[in-house]
């Protein structure tokens, strides 16, 4: 797991730009144009980044030479899935944990919110699979 990191401006923009292109990335010369950089600026942002594990450097052949293409190790996390969690709102939070009078495990309110979940996401599976049979 990686520690905090503090980046940059530069390289907080190439970063955004890569999770944007998702797993298959950018090549170095298409970077430096996106950010509107030198090669040589754009090199030394690619290697820092590199270096503090945020991107990988696969060397390709592209436009009849060898290059690299930079593609982003960090991961964008879908927190939807958690936008209707009872916790941050919950009454009794102060008191919720380990030492606390409440526990998360024995709470009703999570469990009522994750039945809704599991209800939900059941229904809409069963939506799939029925517009599927249609087709």
């Amino acid at each position: 797991m990686h520690d905090y990191v503090k980046l940059g401006r530069l390289e907080e923009r190439a970063l955004k730009l890569l999770l944007k292109h998702g797993e298959k990335g950018l090549l170095q010369s298409e970077l430096w144009h996106l950010l509107g950089i030198t090669s040589r600026d754009g090199s030394r942002v690619a290697i820092k980044l590199e270096k503090r594990g945020l991107v990988k450097r696969v060397r390709e052949f592209a436009n009849d030479r060898w290059t690299m293409r930079l593609i982003s190790q960090v991961k964008l996390l879908d927190l939807s899935i958690i936008r209707d969690a009872p916790c941050p709102a919950c009454p009794y939070n102060d008191s919720c944990g380990p030492s606390g009078s409440y526990s998360p495990t024995e709470c009703v309110l999570i469990e009522s919110w994750l039945l809704t979940l599991a209800e939900s996401r059941a229904k809409k599976e069963e939506t799939t699979v029925q517009t599927a049979l249609k087709a």
